[in-house]
């Protein structure tokens, strides 16, 4: 899917082609990437924090006492 990409420069809006049109799908491939290494990683820290209530409910404690002993509210 080709879509066209405009720029404006000044008052003039125009099609963005050649090193423009490179440039900014390149950076929007960039921010796409950094955006889903961060979903990830926030996931993984989220996983490790379950994780770690359950191996906490599995000693016996509550989830307010294991949440309390991780500083999570």
């Amino acid at each position: 899917m080709n879509k066209k990409v405009y720029i404006q420069i000044n008052d003039k809006k125009q099609e963005a082609k050649g090193e423009q049109l490179e440039y900014i799908l390149q950076a929007q491939a960039d921010a796409q990437e950094v955006s889903s290494r961060i979903e990830a990683e926030q996931q993984a820290k989220e996983a490790t924090k379950e994780s770690a209530l359950a191996k906490l409910a599995a000693l016996g404690l509550t989830e307010d006492e294991a949440k309390a002993i991780m500083g999570v509210n």
